[in-house]
């Protein structure tokens, strides 16, 4: 007879955590693209009680949000993030993080070349220079605290920052996250795995064993499932799962 493997079945029951979520539920995506990502985030956004972005997606958000124009993102991404903006009105499902790690240069840490600014700053500003990782300051903001400490899931497929010179954002996001130990935690993406495994080892080993908190072995996988409201959108493998 036909039946799902062990890992495979892991897989699916646990997109549907992602799928059908304890709440509050919190999803977190960063990345290097956003024309790429349209899709998984307006699902995201649909399902989520609190999204946050990081990396180019939140430098983007911020841009159309704002009317900011930040360096290294484009016109086209700009006129694509205004969907996500107009979605979020009224809403307020999207979690700014108040500060931010602004580079005059994408060469590296380059000392006296990059700084920490506040989102009021730029909004004065009208412009940024590459905005390269999120503060950890943010963490701290009250909003922010309440709404991590209170989240049933975490979805978190996301590097905050420019890796590997600006690394603590993410630090700072993924000790938070394991800081909420009564929440499911649940971690897509090889880049962030192995971000979280090199930043937060303890957490990281401590995750491995934690019924709660599961590491899946695709990012992009889990996004398209999240995207299609059905894991991988094969309704046979649900079957094969289930008679498993």
């Amino acid at each position: 007879p036909s039946f799902a493997g062990m890992l495979l079945q892991k897989e699916l029951r646990n997109l549907y955590r992602v799928l059908r979520p304890e709440r509050p539920f919190v999803a977190v995506v960063a990345g290097a693209k956003y024309d790429t990502k349209i899709g998984p985030l307006r699902a995201l956004h649909e399902r989520a009680d609190a999204l946050i972005l990081g990396g180019l997606m939140y430098n983007t958000y911020l841009s159309a949000r704002y009317g900011l124009d930040i360096a290294g993102v484009t016109d086209q991404d700009r006129d694509l993030a205004q969907e996500l903006v107009a979605l979020d009105r009224g809403k307020d499902k999207i979690l700014e993080l108040p500060r931010v790690v602004e580079s005059e240069t994408m060469e590296g840490r380059v000392d006296g070349r990059y700084r920490t600014v506040s989102l009021e700053e730029l909004r004065r500003r009208g412009r940024a220079d590459f905005i390269v990782d999120v503060d950890p300051a943010s963490f701290d903001d009250q909003r922010v605290r309440e709404v991590v400490g209170s989240a049933g899931t975490f979805f978190i497929n996301a590097v905050m920052g420019y890796m590997p010179h600006f690394f603590e954002g993410s630090r700072a996001l993924y000790r938070m996250a394991a800081s909420n130990e009564q929440a499911a935690k649940l971690y897509g993406g090889g880049d962030t795995l192995q971000e979280f495994k090199a930043l937060c080892p303890g957490d990281y080993l401590r995750g491995l064993d934690a019924e709660g908190t599961y590491y899946f072995t695709g990012g992009g996988s889990v996004l398209a499932a999240i995207e299609q409201g059905t894991p991988y959108g094969l309704e046979p493998v649900r079957v094969l799962m289930e008679a498993a």
